[in-house]
């Protein structure tokens, strides 16, 4: 409006606050050390906001895992481009899996750590990570058989052995060892990874 107030742009909403506050301090402290109060002043609303829109502690730490899950941001990223050498195609794919889970490590301390001691929150947690992403890499191996890339095979068990990995390469190198790997070496194991899925690891030796 000529004359007026330039109107400032709408910042995150109180819920979308109260899970970025609730991500970071669950996966700081845990579950049982996190008291709302703290979840309610980093998020900048008062107490009685976060439980009129979460209900309960336990509630809004499930919205948390659901809504704050990497696989969201996973599924985005993921390439389908049928045009690539198959290596390529899915060394891009290892690669944005690799970036995400590292820019989510938060996610995953708090995930691996009070999600697996409350039983009822496991559900919540596999199917907003583990199946979900597996899904959408089943995805891409399906679309890889019918495209005649890969050979066909189950489609889920294709999809766990070459993120599997993935994942395992992250939870050990980056989360237990507590370092961040350089380039060479991300570049050396992925492809590694890629090929060992590709070619297997027999070379073609016959007893």
């Amino acid at each position: 409006m000529a004359g007026g107030k330039a109107r400032k742009p709408a910042g995150p909403s109180a819920r979308e606050r109260i899970l970025d506050a609730s991500l970071q301090l669950f996966a700081q402290k845990g579950f049982a050390a996190t008291a709302t109060k703290d979840i309610a002043k980093k998020a900048r609303v008062n107490e009685v906001t976060l439980f009129r829109l979460f209900g309960t502690k336990r509630a809004l730490f499930a919205a948390t895992i659901s809504e704050r899950s990497p696989v969201i941001e996973i599924g985005r990223t993921e390439s389908f481009d049928m045009d690539r050498p198959v290596e390529e195609l899915l060394m891009r794919n290892a690669q944005a899996v690799l970036s995400i889970l590292r820019e989510n490590r938060d996610f995953f301390m708090m995930s691996l750590g009070d999600a697996w001691r409350m039983p009822k929150l496991k559900g919540a947690l596999s199917e907003s990570g583990v199946e979900r992403g597996m899904e959408l890499a089943s995805g891409l191996m399906r679309a890889l058989m019918d495209a005649g890339r890969i050979r066909r095979t189950d489609p889920h068990i294709a999809a766990r052995s070459l993120f599997g990995m993935i994942l395992s390469y992250f939870l050990t190198a980056d989360l237990l060892a507590g370092r961040t790997p350089d380039s060479e070496e991300d570049e050396r194991m992925l492809r590694g990874f890629v090929s060992i899925f590709l070619e297997g690891v027999s070379g073609g030796v016959s007893e």
